[in-house]
């Protein structure tokens, strides 16, 4: 993994490493809560943190960003405090949606998120209405809203992609091709080699992002962002990336052939992001000892 640190600055390039090793952590506490029954479900997004850090820090603060149940990266990278987000995933009543939902179908006004919304197609509609607010109060402003692969299989995705061109609204439609839609592979959702290849009948502009890469999402939605906040248009973007657990913890991985499990393996965001930031000396050994300890303290203070 080539990794162009351009205009970055070391602390930059730590404060990525920061809100990327974040959600990892959170996640693996989650995962043993599920096990004690502490918690009742979990849709893992191990192995796709770059996609949810790297876009939430390239949006300004005041954006949308309408995440699914695999983004916790976007709510972790909002400085979402984390008692709020531990007492939603516990059910309970300081919860976001006060007890009633254990995971991610919720938003917060207070931090620009929407929350999602099964089965995530109709996301984009909201997308762009959020869009076209901003337009007729002349804001210059970017809305980002996320689905998978298997999304693009749904109506409300081509009547959203139709409409945002035909209307030049400023929406990032960014999409999680991890290959398997639950467990049906892309083989068997679309004929077309790359899900980017379905901006073109829109007259849209379109990207392929490596979403393993953190570098490579946060620099390249930061510049794309910029110049959508001047000329106001849609623009589709497929991160190519995997999830290196089930669709939710219950499902298992069994339908997916170990060689390609074991080869995105060697893609791991993190641990490939660590790797540079220590090869190019910007990481020390003790640095990442105090932020690891740092960030597992506050986790498990909440």
């Amino acid at each position: 993994m080539v990794y162009n640190r351009e205009n970055y600055t070391d602390k930059e390039l730590i404060n990525l490493y920061k809100f990327l090793l974040k959600p990892r952590l959170i996640e693996e506490k989650m995962l043993i809560l599920l096990r004690q029954g502490k918690i009742s479900k979990w849709f893992s997004g191990i192995g796709q943190e770059a996609i949810s850090v790297g876009i939430t820090n390239a949006l300004n603060f005041d954006e949308y960003i309408l995440p699914m149940h695999r983004n916790l990266g976007v709510f972790t990278s909002r400085n979402i405090p984390l008692y709020r987000l531990f007492s939603q995933f516990q059910g309970k009543k300081s919860g976001f949606s006060k007890g009633r939902e254990r995971s991610f179908h919720f938003g917060t006004q207070e931090f620009k998120i929407v929350g999602m919304i099964s089965h995530l197609g109709p996301q984009f509609g909201i997308a762009n209405g959020i869009a076209l607010g901003d337009l007729l109060k002349n804001e210059s402003k970017v809305t980002a809203v996320f689905s998978g692969e298997g999304g693009t299989s749904e109506g409300d995705f081509h009547e959203a992609l139709n409409v945002a061109s035909v209307w030049n609204l400023p929406v990032l439609f960014c999409i999680e091709n991890n290959g398997y839609g639950l467990s049906t592979p892309v083989s068997q959702q679309f004929k077309c080699e790359n899900i980017a290849d379905k901006g073109i009948g829109y007259g849209m502009e379109s990207h392929i992002i490596d979403g393993n890469n953190i570098l490579e999402v946060h620099s390249t939605v930061r510049e794309i962002a910029k110049s959508l906040r001047l000329n106001p248009r849609p623009v589709l973007l497929e991160f190519k990336t995997f999830r290196m657990r089930g669709h939710e913890e219950a499902s298992g991985m069994k339908y997916i052939p170990q060689e390609l499990i074991n080869a995105w393996a060697e893609k791991d965001p993190v641990k490939n992001y660590h790797a540079f930031l220590t090869s190019e000396k910007i990481l020390s050994n003790e640095m990442d000892t105090l932020i690891k300890e740092e960030i597992i303290d506050e986790i498990n203070d909440h």
